[in-house]
């Protein structure tokens, strides 16, 4: 194997790392005291990972979406048509953890309701247990599946051939039974010797997807986990799986930012499907949250590409008003009538809370129905999410309006403006753009800037750390007693023990 991306194309062992070698391949901490955190800060990886984010924004506002019907949208009836067959794998899998914790199935997790605690159910820990478990399995599979059909496009030709639709089925009834299979396959017999690179490949997702559902012992979740699977992502893009191509995303075929955009917008949907539940049966606890100071207690990167999607919606309906007056403006012409001379009369006057293009409607216009979506005619601003009647009716079409009513449904009978102050003073401002421009600065400077968010970051082949650590390895509990004994020697007995100044 000679490249990242030839991992994609060969089969790929699952389960539990069985090579002496893949303790030396783990990836590891780099990110330790304040010195590696501006090491980080100046590094490729933060360039990298941060670059990934936005473009997955600048996929959905993209100029080159506005030609379709409905580029903004997602469609959740149909929620494989923007995913590669790896990635319809991983959906597929999300979909079956979803169900782990489901006390209707056979071997769902539910949580232990004699636990009193406010914070952390035990269970979330069996829980970890399993995704470490079938990780391995869940990522041979996506691989597989991309390696399956790197060559699709030499393959449509045929008469034989499946459909893409079929393909993104299959895949995703493949990825769904890896993540509802307990059985071990590391003890499976493959096709050809597992190189050491590919255990390396898949050591390094499988740490990546294990801290992207939060922490077993710690009973938390928080945007430290919520960026471990962003990297994953990133991984996953780097070694060519969001194409059908065998191009890798940085490579001689380059995986365009509406790919990304539109990918990733599936994926959230599916991710947050998991981490809700874990964060509402599990109760686990806002890892660093500042409670109603801070933007949301678990999450931030769902609502910048919420608010990017919010923004191509605007886009959108901006480009068909001005599609639809040209064509009025033709008909006319043709029709000899001639054109009115009083359309720019007919303006509103400049309102931040509306489309630059928009114009007074003729009450003789037939109104411009999609098929698909009613709302398409609405004009919303950040001031939408107070509007419940929305938030119910299309939270499953719009990922920004999904993560406003998660909250009100974990925090209920709470006026938002005290749950959530800096969302409800966002919900005021003038128009999405400037929603989206902030939401990504604050990513940079609350999330990837900050020493206690991603300090526990590993690093491997694929996300790549260019410092030397400050240290080897993490801090470990002392093996010795307290040294306070006469002359500086050892006490075995436990802590020495200190006299109280009134003692005598």
């Amino acid at each position: 194997m000679k490249s990242a991306n030839d991992a994609t194309t060969s089969s790929i062992s699952g389960g539990k790392e069985s090579s002496a070698n893949d303790e030396s391949t783990s990836p590891k901490r780099y990110i330790y005291t304040q010195v590696d955190m501006e090491h980080f800060k100046h590094s490729s990886a933060h360039k990298e990972l941060l670059g990934f984010v936005s473009t997955m924004g600048k996929g959905l506002t993209s100029s080159n979406n506005t030609n379709s019907s409905s580029p903004h949208s997602y469609n959740a009836h149909a929620p494989l048509n923007d995913l590669s067959p790896a990635l319809a794998s991983l959906h597929g899998s999300l979909s079956c953890m979803s169900t782990w914790i489901d006390p209707n199935t056979t071997d769902g997790l539910p949580p232990d309701k004699e636990v009193k605690a406010r914070f952390g159910n035990p269970v979330f820990r069996t829980w970890h247990q399993r995704l470490t478990e079938r990780s391995g399995a869940i990522i041979k599979c996506l691989m597989e599946c991309h390696g399956k059909y790197v060559n699709y496009n030499n393959m449509e030709s045929s008469e034989t051939a499946p459909t893409k639709d079929e393909i993104l089925k299959e895949c995703s009834q493949l990825g769904y039974q890896a993540a509802s299979s307990s059985d071990d396959s590391s003890s499976t017999p493959t096709d050809h010797e597992i190189s050491s690179k590919e255990n390396e490949i898949i050591t390094e997702l499988r740490c990546y997807l294990h801290d992207a559902f939060g922490h077993p012992i710690r009973l938390d979740y928080g945007t430290g986990h919520e960026c471990s699977f962003i990297v994953f992502l990133l991984s996953l893009c780097k070694i060519g799986c969001f194409n059908w191509t065998g191009g890798a995303g940085g490579g001689a075929n380059p995986t365009s930012p509406e790919v990304i955009g539109h990918a990733s917008l599936a994926l959230l949907h599916a991710y947050l499907n998991v981490t809700r539940g874990l964060q509402r049966d599990y109760m686990l606890e806002p890892a660093g949250s500042h409670g109603v100071w801070g933007l949301d207690d678990y999450h931030c990167v769902p609502f910048y590409l919420g608010a990017c999607q919010m923004r191509a919606r605007e886009q959108w309906q901006q480009q068909r008003q001005q599609t639809e007056k040209k064509k009025k403006l033709e008909a006319k012409e043709s029709s000899g009538i001639g054109t009115d001379t009083d359309d720019d009369a007919r303006r509103l006057p400049d309102n931040p809370y509306l489309p630059e293009s928009t114009t007074v409607t003729d009450p003789s216009d037939p109104p411009i129905l999609d098929a698909t979506h009613a709302d398409n005619n609405d004009h919303w601003d950040p001031s939408i999410i107070h509007n419940r009647p929305n938030l119910e009716s299309y939270r499953g079409t719009y990922l920004y309006l999904s993560c406003i009513h998660f909250i009100q449904q974990i925090k209920p009978g709470v006026p938002f403006f005290e749950s959530s102050p800096m969302l409800n003073d966002i919900s005021h401002l003038g128009n999405w753009s400037k929603v989206m421009a902030g939401l990504l600065r604050l990513f940079e400077g609350e999330v990837l800037n900050k020493l206690p968010v991603v300090q526990h970051f590993v690093f491997g082949s694929i996300f790549k750390a260019n410092w030397t650590p400050s240290r080897k390895g993490p801090l470990e509990a002392p093996k010795r007693t307290f040294i306070g004994g006469p002359g500086g020697v050892e006490v075995t007995g436990g802590m020495p023990v200190t006299r109280a100044p009134w003692a005598k």
